[in-house]
């Protein structure tokens, strides 16, 4: 009886729908090529004016009307910033049952003297539990970067690693175009650097991602979604820009396009020179041979960058439904680096007891190539489809380092001399298989996916001390680290109209195999593990006015390629970074709740219960005088953020955007004598503001704050800054020019102080961070087709 009722109700649920009207009038509201969720659709019969019906689409943009046979309808469209959609006459007969509807809403444009305001969207909207970044509604995004539209973000900050961190936590997994990156850390910034920001529709924060989603990501998903194009034609973009900072920098980029009916051929090749420069501060107290000495250090770091990208792909529909694609990204980055280093020590009565002085070279180039070949095969013209993905990365790290390290007695005479050599090559290699199927339905849609990966990580590290004239290897230091990993995965989802009230439901399964193998001490960590991840979000619109939206989802964060490896990268002869073998995955529950009143003021509160959470921590090494800088799991955590967003229009050419982010968060740290739990309240504050001046000038003015936070045994200090920029198009719009001055009061920086008692470490960190730009891009023909970005999860981790 029981498994009857389960089909009976499948069967009501989900096949009912298709059969319970004759006729229908079918459609999909789009923004050129995004479909726009719950937006309200009209139906008016011709014959009879008051029989009107009104409807809203899915979260695919998706609608359905049933309606009756030889009858005539118009359908009306409206939605801010977009011009009013009415539809032809629409007669219905047998020949075309169903009638099928694609509406494609253009922007509005008017005018006020001198001054040109386009209708558009908010800069930030609401949707099925998620909060959605339009780029393209700043008024200044020329010359910006990927990687500077993340630090506008509501709740995302950047660490001084510049490692991206939402809402407190670097577990997070950055999509382009709904495909993940597999970069973190460093690497991922730099590749965000290398995407511009005119490039850009929009970024969104997905909260709690639904099952068709990699579970990776424990505090969310941010999916970058390019610009699009289904012009035909040629064109090419040149941009080029230069930047004063520390340093001159320059950014040259050529990109172009050629779209014709079935096929297209789209590339790019970008330079760029993102040389930085920081100062920093630090120190702890440390037991050398019983003596307890004070450590205050002094550090400067340059690191000299160029930065080559380059992208290929071309499309091909060979049959009216069936296209494939092939893409190719590669990027080359010759990375150097030099550090100047002085550690005072100081004997407890504050009195001088000795000196060191260091530098540490390093020469880092890294290469990357990925390949993604796609296919996809359109089942009707509403959206139905399959969809496969192949891809093969492969990242290359050759590390080459010398320190040297002086020693200086209290009277500042020198003692001797150390030199530590490193060579610490890195490869990656990642392979992954996936497809996936789309059914959407008038009321409701289906999703099913399956995927496999498989990544492989070898890193043979060798450290060399001079003696004797000789270099000789450091058998304690090096050794040969490898990591193979299997990810088998498979997903389905549903969602489902009830009137005004939408039901998107999903659950993913994954299958983990992992080994890591440090050779020496011939350690071998295996984890194995299958883990569920339901998904739920419900969305209701109240009104025009009103919306509602609650979800809930599970995650998992699983420590980065780079942080379980152990090799050792040295700041001084006192402190290094290393990896943690023995990490293990985090695991989250989140849930979201997000109003939008008005269809811009955006209210959402969203909790996080997390087992095992990742973040930095810093311990005394074995030979208790160095400081070892590691992530580690630090027991449950838990953190409420709740957010608001609200547009503020202070004249017709003149508006403003407020973001506040107040948390709360509370996990352990360890103690010499036990655990000690961490809670902090925390806010992050931002007004970024778009002026429209006559003749075409646009500037942006942003300003950003964020109070004290917990990240990790750390708690920072509070910090902010104010961006600038503004922008004029010339020669009919074909040359678009761009002066900008980051951070123009000089005030970014990174100052925090550990919480726990295992070491009193602090840092101050103060980047050059402010930044003098011009940039000037130059159009010729028609649309630029932007490449397609297909990427996924296990690069994330690089």
């Amino acid at each position: 009886m029981m498994w009857h009722r389960i089909v009976v109700f499948c069967f009501t649920f989900f096949i009912n729908p298709l059969f319970a009207q004759k006729t229908f009038i079918k459609g999909r509201v789009t923004d050129s090529a995004n479909g726009i969720a719950f937006i309200s659709v009209a139906l008016k019969n011709v014959a009879h004016e008051t029989d009107q019906l009104q409807t809203w689409t899915d979260s695919l943009g998706y609608f359905q009307f049933g309606v009756n046979k030889d009858n005539k309808y118009i359908i009306k469209v409206s939605y801010l910033g977009y011009q009013e959609f009415i539809s032809d006459t629409i007669a219905i007969t047998e020949a075309n049952n169903p009638f099928m509807l694609n509406i494609s809403l253009k922007e509005e444009f008017t005018s006020l003297e001198e001054v040109v305001i386009t209708g558009k969207k908010q800069i930030f909207e609401t949707d099925k539990g998620k909060i959605v970044f339009n780029v393209q509604s700043l008024a200044t995004t020329s010359g910006l970067t990927a990687f500077d539209m993340m630090k506008k973000l509501p709740g995302v900050t950047v660490d001084q690693n510049e490692n991206i961190i939402l809402r407190g936590s670097t577990g997070i997994n950055v999509l382009i175009d709904g495909k993940m990156t597999y970069l973190s850390g460093g690497q991922l910034s730099n590749y965000l650097r290398g995407m511009s920001a005119e490039d850009l529709n929009k970024i969104e924060l997905i909260t709690a991602p639904p099952a068709e989603f990699d579970a990776a990501g424990n505090s969310g998903i941010i999916n970058i979604i390019p610009k699009r194009n289904l012009n035909q034609g040629y064109a090419v973009d040149i941009r080029g820009a230069v930047s004063k900072g520390k340093f001159w920098m320059n950014n040259q980029n050529i990109a172009s396009s050629f779209r014709a009916e079935n096929w297209s051929l789209n590339g790019m090749f970008d330079f760029k020179t993102p040389h930085s420069y920081t100062q920093n501060k630090s120190g702890n107290t440390i037991n050398d041979a019983g003596n307890l000495l004070q450590l205050k250090r002094e550090n400067e770091s340059i690191y000299k960058v160029k930065f080559y990208t380059w992208r290929l792909g071309a499309d091909w529909q060979f049959l009216p439904k069936h296209k494939i694609g092939l893409n190719y990204h590669g990027y080359f980055d010759d990375f150097k680096s030099y550090n100047n280093s002085t550690v005072n020590r100081l004997s407890s009565s504050n009195g001088s007891h000795s000196f060191i002085r260091s530098t540490n070279d390093l020469i880092e180039p890294y290469h990357y190539d990925a390949l993604n070949f796609n296919y996809q095969h359109d089942i009707d013209s509403l959206g139905k489809k399959i969809t496969a993905d192949a891809y093969f990365t492969s990242y290359r790290n050759y590390s080459d380092g010398l320190m040297t390290t002086q020693n200086y007695n209290a009277n500042g005479n020198f003692q001797n001399e150390h030199l530590l050599r490193s060579y610490q090559p890195g490869f990656v290699k990642i392979k992954s298989v996936q497809t996936d199927t789309e059914l959407p339905y008038g009321k409701f849609s289906l999703k099913a996916g399956l995927k496999y990966a498989e990544v492989e990580n070898d890193n043979q590290f060798r450290f060399d001390t001079l003696q004797t004239g000789k270099f000789v290897e450091v058998e304690a230091m090096s050794n040969h680290f490898k990591y193979k990993e299997r990810i088998a995965a498979a997903y389905f989802s549903g969602s489902k109209m009830f009137g005004k009230t939408s039901v998107d439901a999903g659950l993913r399964v994954e299958h983990t195999n992992a080994d890591g193998i440090t050779i020496k001490q011939d350690v071998n960590n295996k984890w194995e593990y299958t883990k569920l991840f339901p998904s739920l979000t419900v969305g209701r619109v109240i009104n025009d006015d009103n919306k509602i939206d609650l979800s809930i989802s599970r995650r998992i964060n699983r420590p980065s390629y780079t942080e379980l490896n152990p090799v050792r990268w040295y700041n001084d002869r006192y402190f290094y970074y290393s990896g943690n073998p023995d990490l293990v995955p985090e695991l989250s529950w989140i849930y979201s709740l997000t109003y939008s009143l008005k269809r811009k003021y955006i209210f959402s509160a969203a909790y996080n219960q997390s087992l095992n959470y990742i973040n930095r921590r810093v311990v005394i090494d074995d030979n208790g005088t160095t400081i070892k800088s590691q992530s580690a799991n630090f027991g449950a955590r838990n953190r409420l953020d709740v957010t608001l967003s609200a547009p503020i229009e202070l004249f017709p050419f003149w508006d403003a955007q407020l973001f506040s982010d107040i948390s709360y968060t509370s996990y352990p740290i360890s103690q010499l004598s036990g655990d000690k739990q961490l809670s902090q309240w925390s806010g992050m504050f931002s007004l970024q503001q778009n002026i429209s001046l006559p003749k075409g000038f646009n500037v942006n003015l942003s300003g950003f704050y964020y109070t004290s936070e917990l990240r990790g045994i750390y708690l920072t200090e509070p910090v902010g800054w104010i961006d600038f920029g503004i922008k004029k198009s010339f020669l009919n719009n074909k040359l678009e020019a761009q002066f900008s001055v980051s951070d123009v009061l000089n005030t970014n920086r990174y100052w925090a102080n550990s919480q726990t008692d295992v070491t009193d470490y602090y840092y101050r960190d103060k980047p050059y961070s402010r930044i003098f730009g011009l940039s000037l891009q130059y159009h010729f023909g028609g649309e630029l087709l932007k490449s397609s970005t297909r990427r996924t999860e296990e690069q994330e981790r690089l």
